[in-house]
């Protein structure tokens, strides 16, 4: 079972590279531990977009009709609404800070472009982004899973990653945040450890994995079977 989460294949090989890349940065000074807290924070963003694209690739080439559409813009208006309140509170966590970072966590806008601006968040985010472009091409597009899957289905996937994800981000803040500059140092390398954790655990939950079978066998009951928890798992770690 260890193995099966652990050992480095092609199916999570972007997961370790991005990974193993934050670290390097942080390591040769080049990401400091608030622009990889921000660059995981941002990751809500990523995450959007590419299940958006997931979604219009399966009306596009999968088993999806046309009507799927109107799915994508309904989940681009939902999703948006939600990482709007979800930036209001992180934001003010992130003010509590009182450096001037963040003034009002009620300007969004100006918030993330104050972000964007960081001078090392150009070395930090572009290994979040990575991940996920060749997650998308590789494993998405390159195993068809858009025939696999409808829009409808893949819709509300990214709530579960999301949830862990800030819940992992918002434990992080309070020790670079409110830390020394080595404490600081510490709890980022301990995010970038917990997320690559949670990501490989994810990621081994997918068709025919070992993973998947002890996981279907321990969730199934007189409501679900096996079958039917396995499906549900596999789009909900997507």
């Amino acid at each position: 079972m260890f193995k099966s989460i652990f050992y480095p294949t092609k199916q999570n090989a972007f997961i370790w590279l991005s990974s193993i890349y934050l670290l390097f940065l942080l390591y040769i000074g080049k990401a400091t531990a608030i622009s990889i807290l921000f660059a995981y924070f941002l990751e809500t963003i990523i995450i959007g977009i590419f299940n958006a694209l997931k979604m219009l690739w399966s009306i596009l080439f999968g088993k999806s009709t046309s009507l799927g559409f109107g799915l994508v813009l309904f989940f681009l208006f939902h999703y948006g609404f939600f990482v709007a309140i979800q930036s209001i509170f992180g934001f003010s966590l992130f003010g509590i800070e009182g450096k001037g970072l963040i003034k009002e966590p009620f300007n969004l806008i100006e918030n993330y472009t104050t972000i964007l601006n960081l001078e090392d968040i150009k070395y930090a985010l572009p290994a979040i982004i990575f991940m996920h472009l060749g997650k998308f091409i590789t494993d998405y597009i390159g195993n068809e899973k858009y025939k696999k899957f409808t829009a409808n289905e893949i819709m509300f996937k990214p709530y579960l990653r999301i949830f862990v994800q800030q819940f992992v981000v918002i434990i992080s803040s309070f020790f670079i945040i409110f830390g020394e500059s080595g404490a600081g140092i510490i709890a980022a390398i301990l995010l970038i450890s917990f997320r690559l954790v949670i990501d490989l655990a994810l990621e081994s939950i997918n068709e025919n994995s070992e993973v998947l079978d002890y996981l279907s066998e321990k969730l199934e009951n007189e409501k679900a079977t096996k079958e039917e928890i396995k499906k549900q798992l596999i789009i909900f770690t997507e």
